[in-house]
């Protein structure tokens, strides 16, 4: 299991979790997105299927799913999945992660 404070997929994980980024990741390079394992799982909670959210779970753990809303990547949640993991989790469901412009 990954600790939540890892921030890449084990690479004994990688092969069953490739295709799964492939899938929730339209853009860039699926092996790419395997090294930011917050990143990955969030766009699991947000965009995966009920395998790929299983297979996730069995392989990173949950808590890297309640990593994942400790510290969510702003821009990937929406309002259902947000509120959805936070009712799982018996969590009060705060606004979504809004992005942050840079001052131009």
């Amino acid at each position: 299991m990954l600790s939540a404070n890892q921030s890449a997929i084990p690479a004994d994980a990688r092969p069953a979790l490739l295709p799964v980024a492939s899938r929730v990741f339209w853009w860039g390079k699926p092996e790419e997105w395997l090294n930011d394992a917050i990143r990955f799982t969030a766009q699991v909670m947000t965009f995966g299927d009920w395998n790929d959210t299983a297979l996730v779970w069995k392989l990173l753990g949950d808590s890297m799913f309640q990593a994942v809303l400790l510290n969510p990547p702003p821009g990937v949640f929406d309002i259902k999945s947000w509120t959805y993991w936070h009712v799982r989790y018996h969590l009060d469901v705060p606004p979504l992660p809004e992005r942050q412009l840079a001052h131009v």
